[in-house]
């Protein structure tokens, strides 16, 4: 599956394949934890370590060690950056709140929500309505067989 992903995007097998695992463990093991512990695991889990992160980020790697032990922290540019890398969005890596996360098990779906961004916006409104029509399918189906009550 990642192969025909990165087909589809233009963009390499192991990117996507990253991409996935660092955002399904961000979300799933890192929803309160602080802005420095995020970067760490995250950088961890894509198989990074401080100074290949830090040239990607285009940092000096003390100053990413300072900001993963807690001792400062990140300017706007930087977190853009990190967000990049890592396909994580600003509010997830600079909030400690888990409001407005959705945990998707069906690694498919997941999958495809992942390339969701990347879609113009003329794209992504039909995709919307398209959900929505089979959002209602549904729910008039289960209102006529009686599995909804009102």
């Amino acid at each position: 599956m990642f192969c025909l992903l990165a087909l589809l995007c233009g963009c390499e097998v192991r990117d996507i394949r990253t991409a996935y695992t660092t955002n399904l463990l961000f979300y799933r093991t890192l929803r309160r934890a602080g802005f420095n512990e995020k970067i760490k695991v995250l950088r961890k889990s894509a198989n990074m370590n401080q100074l290949e992160l830090a040239d990607k980020i285009h940092i000096h790697v003390t100053h990413l060690s300072k900001m993963e032990n807690g001792h400062l922290l990140p300017s706007i540019n930087i977190v853009q950056r990190l967000m990049k890398v890592f396909a994580v969005s600003a509010d997830s890596l600079l909030n400690d709140s888990e409001s407005g996360l959705v945990d998707i098990q069906n690694n498919e779906l997941n999958q495809q929500i992942l390339l969701i961004n990347q879609l113009d916006e003329d794209e992504k409104n039909a995709l919307i309505k398209i959900i929505n029509s089979m959002l209602t399918k549904k729910r008039m189906k289960d209102l006529l067989d009686g599995k909804v009550n009102f």
